[in-house]
């Protein structure tokens, strides 16, 4: 079985559900059958066929690959729980929202609350993403074990609430990342916003250069050698992040003390 792409024709006027488009229900399907499986635009209901040109076959891989998406373009990957899924353009709201497995790659920007309520599965942003970045939807929990990586800027709320996972960030944040942290493991390379960790419980935030101010909610623990850093990095280096952690000599603090206050921010000396 070989890959499947759709090119939407063009951009769409108002906001388009893609949930539907997960690789079990278009790998391996004619054409024809693909052309009829219903989405929702707007607030209406229409065929595929009716918005994207269908290619099967390529890529040779079994991947879906959705090319000319844009920021209106919401809620691609969600449940994925196996297989892959290629976007050549830009994503709108609630990428991987609840996915379980599998893999989403975007070569553009994404909207709010991509890989929200993620159990699992690899997530790579190549160009910017919005606010609660493996997030939590209002009245749930965060993500519970996805891994994301952004090569670009992210939004504000990037892991809030996360209970397990890892999250990357490459060219910094905005503000209050990792804002009631579980669990599981932050980084971020470049600037980041204010009050980082705020309100965090357990887990891991890690800034590999910005500059911080704890203030009293954070508890310096001084200057420690962290072996399980070395864990984290042959992670990273699966993901391609080889070299990203400059050591595993940091500065550790402690909190959020507002809250259980067992959660470690890391600042590398």
């Amino acid at each position: 079985m070989s890959g499947c792409t759709l090119s939407l024709r063009e951009p769409p006027p108002v906001p388009l559900d893609l949930a539907p488009l997960r690789p079990e229900a278009v790998l391996g399907r004619s054409a024809r059958a693909i052309a009829t499986l219903p989405l929702r635009l707007g607030n209406r209901a229409v065929a595929l066929g009716e918005l994207f040109t269908i290619r099967t076959g390529t890529p040779a891989e079994e991947m879906l690959v959705l090319e000319g998406t844009t920021r209106l373009c919401d809620r691609i990957g969600a449940e994925l729980a196996c297989g892959a899924i290629r976007v050549v353009g830009d994503a709108g709201a609630e990428l991987g929202l609840g996915m379980t497995g599998g893999r989403i790659e975007v070569d553009g920007n994404v909207g709010d609350l991509a890989a929200a309520e993620a159990k699992g599965g690899i997530v790579r942003i190549r160009g910017d993403a919005g606010a609660r970045l493996a997030g939590a939807l209002p009245g749930s929990g965060g993500a519970r074990g996805v891994t994301v990586v952004v090569d670009g800027r992210c939004g504000p709320l990037a892991g809030e609430a996360m209970r397990r996972g890892l999250v990357v960030l490459l060219a910094g944040c905005a503000g209050e990342v990792a804002m009631g942290l579980r669990g599981g493991t932050v980084i971020v390379r470049g600037p980041c916003g204010a009050r980082p960790g705020a309100a965090m419980r357990r887990g891991s935030l890690l800034l590999l250069d910005a500059l911080f101010d704890p203030g009293p909610s954070f508890a310096d623990s001084g200057t420690h050698e962290l072996l399980w850093l070395e864990v984290l990095k042959r992670e990273l280096s699966a993901l391609g992040l080889s070299g990203l952690l400059p050591g595993r000599r940091v500065r550790r603090l402690v909190g959020d003390l507002a809250e259980l206050g067992k959660g470690e921010l890391l600042l590398f000396t």
